[in-house]
Formats: structure tokens, sequence, C-alpha cells
């Protein structure tokens, strides 16, 4: 079966023409995580960096926390756990973004964040496959990477 894009160039699925995005992504972190000021910390960060906000009515407090990324439709479901989610360092979300000026943008402020905190892990803006790809990682608090990335058409 030949695979189609739509007009905004998403691969159609294969029942019937649906269309798929992803919604979520849920994260367990240790318990402290969610509590009192790690938790102001995380949520600033990635509302500073980023712009996500809380979605406080689904949350529960010292249990749940919901962070649009960055509508209700696209979010981070965090739960704090006795036994929180461990990876290996590859373990990621992408993030994609329109241009490579916004890739430098997103950059710059985790870069700021770095500097006002020793546990923001920002590496550096890299340019692959002959300037078809901007990227970088960033993470903080959480158990997963975000990988920042701009795809261009022609470098």
């Amino acid at each position: 079966m030949e695979r189609v894009r739509d007009a905004g160039g998403a691969l159609e699925g294969a029942v019937s023409g649906m269309r798929q995005d992803f919604s979520h992504v849920a994260v367990t972190v240790p318990r402290s995580c969610l509590q009192g000021a790690p938790r102001a910390r995380l949520l600033q960060f990635y509302e500073r960096v980023f712009g996500w906000s809380e979605n406080e009515r689904l949350g529960i407090a010292g249990e749940r926390i919901f962070v649009r990324a960055p509508t209700d439709r696209q979010y981070l479901t965090v739960r704090a756990s006795d036994a929180p989610m461990k990876t290996s360092g590859y373990e990621h979300l992408g993030v994609l973004v329109d241009t490579p000026e916004d890739v430098r943008t997103l950059h710059e402020r985790a870069s700021a964040e770095a500097a006002r905190d020793t546990e923001v892990e920002v590496g550096d803006v890299r340019v692959l496959y002959g300037g078809h790809l901007h990227t970088f990682r960033v993470r903080y608090l959480l158990p997963l990477t975000i990988e920042v990335q701009c795809l261009v058409d022609a470098p």
C-alpha cells in the first residue's frame, strides 16, 4: 500500500486515511520532585524555556502534574513514584520547531537556565546531514531529555 502525505506533510494512517498525532508522554519521577521547591523549579524551567504551562485542573497535589506542551492536546504527564522511571541516557522526547532560528532561541533560553541552575544539562546546537537538521538536547529534573529539532528541506 502506498503511503500518502496530507497537506501538512504527515503520513496518512493505514486505517482509511486516519490522521494520527501523539498526544502525550508520561514519565515517573521521585516523589520529592513533585513537592515544594523542586516542583516549582520544574514548572518554571519548562515555562521559561518552552512556554509550557501546568494544567492545574488535571493535577493532583504532590502526585501528578500535567504540563501543556504547548496545548492541552499535547502534554507531559509527570507522576510521583516510589520506583521512578530509569533511563540510560538516549531516551528523549523530540520537539519539532519551524526554523533554525527557533532552535537557537530555545538553546539560548536553556543556556540561560543552565547558568542559573547546575542541574540543567544543555548540549551544543548541532547542524547535521548537510544542514538538513538543526538540533540540541536539554534535560532538567525529568528522566527524559528534550531534543529540539528543525528539519530544513534545503541547506
